[in-house]
């Protein structure tokens, strides 16, 4: 079993937007009212193709034995100094998501490791992403990885 993680390209749109069926379909399962099913139209190649092609977004595709196994998209971030807050740069993860079959193997640990590692070659330490509070899989899949809550979004409905 070999992981490799490479850097995704804009030809590789239609491989990302199938590999995020898989994300998809978990968020639309837990909040219908709020996500689509995966489709066509959820993450279109055409979407990921714009997004690959922005040099401040960061595509990455793991590849388990030949087949594509898993993805993250992340964004460069460049925050100003304003009159309440201090500089500062990060990483933000939008999506990181392994097929179902290749789980558990440590995909989503090496692509957290590359999005680091492209951070660390802009001179970025911090990478930060949201997780879903009924995600609980992911949510223990991200501290085991060293991340920590910071920040909590509340609703009403």
């Amino acid at each position: 079993m070999t992981i490799v993680i490479r850097r995704a390209v804009p030809a590789d749109a239609d491989v990302i937007s199938a590999l995020n069926a898989d994300v998809q379909a978990v968020h639309a399962a837990a909040l219908p009212w709020r996500f689509k099913p995966p489709g066509s139209e959820t993450f279109p190649p055409a979407k990921a193709a714009a997004l690959l092609a922005n040099s401040n977004h960061l595509g990455l595709i793991a590849d388990l034995d030949g087949q594509a196994a898993g993805y993250a998209y992340a964004e460069v971030i460049r925050r100003p100094e304003t009159s309440s807050q201090y500089a500062y740069d990060m990483i933000y993860v939008h999506h990181i998501s392994v097929r179902p079959e290749f789980r558990r193997r440590g995909v989503g640990g090496a692509l957290l490791s590359a999005v680091r590692a492209a951070g660390r070659e802009l001179g970025i330490e911090l990478v930060a992403l949201d997780v879903w509070s009924f995600n609980e899989a992911a949510q223990a899949f991200f501290r085991r990885h060293g991340f920590a809550p910071y920040n909590e979004r509340l609703w009403s409905r």
